[in-house]
């Protein structure tokens, strides 16, 4: 398994202030819940002057800005013979029954997209799956790394069985 760092740095600013915002937003719910939790009303607002403290706007705004290189990942995986129309119908099979959906295509790229609005709000609105054919006959699929890694397992399972197929009739 091959992981290389997603290329697409000028996403990499954009990302870097969404994850910081993301993490001060964490923080701030954290703390109302701590403090509802320890017995105060909402009528005792918390005194968020803690939430500011130098050191921890620093530790946030780092772990922000350094979440996007490892959080984004590109990985290859080795198709069977044919070009992307022979691997087309099946990859965006693979992808609607991962929830996501067709928004672009482009030459040999295709661009998903998920479905539910609440996982591209979660996501922060960086939820696009990119799927590339490249020239040496690999797949290139590239986005965040939780759902790389679960897509590829199901493009892993694709490629097993059209090999296993190719086999199989070249056997007959």
């Amino acid at each position: 398994m091959a992981l290389i760092i997603d290329k697409r740095w000028k996403r990499y600013p954009i990302r870097a202030v969404k994850q910081v915002a993301y993490f001060y937003i964490f923080f701030i719910l954290l703390y109302l819940v701590l403090h509802l939790v320890s017995g105060k009303s909402l009528a005792t607002l918390p005194d968020f002057s803690t939430l500011f403290t130098p050191r921890l706007l620093i530790g946030l705004s780092l772990l922000g800005v350094c979440y996007p290189l490892i959080g984004f990942v590109s990985v290859r995986e080795l198709l069977t013979e044919g070009g992307m129309e022979k691997h087309e119908q099946p990859l965006r099979e693979i992808m609607s029954r991962s929830d996501y959906k067709l928004v672009k295509i482009e030459n040999a790229k295709l661009i998903f997209r998920a479905y539910s609005p609440m996982r591209r709000v979660l996501t922060m609105f960086e939820d696009d799956i990119t799927m590339e054919l490249m020239d040496d006959g690999t797949l290139l699929i590239s986005g965040l790394r939780k759902e790389v890694s679960r897509i590829r397992l199901r493009v892993g399972d694709y490629v097993r069985n059209a090999k296993s197929e190719q086999q199989a009739e070249g056997g007959e």
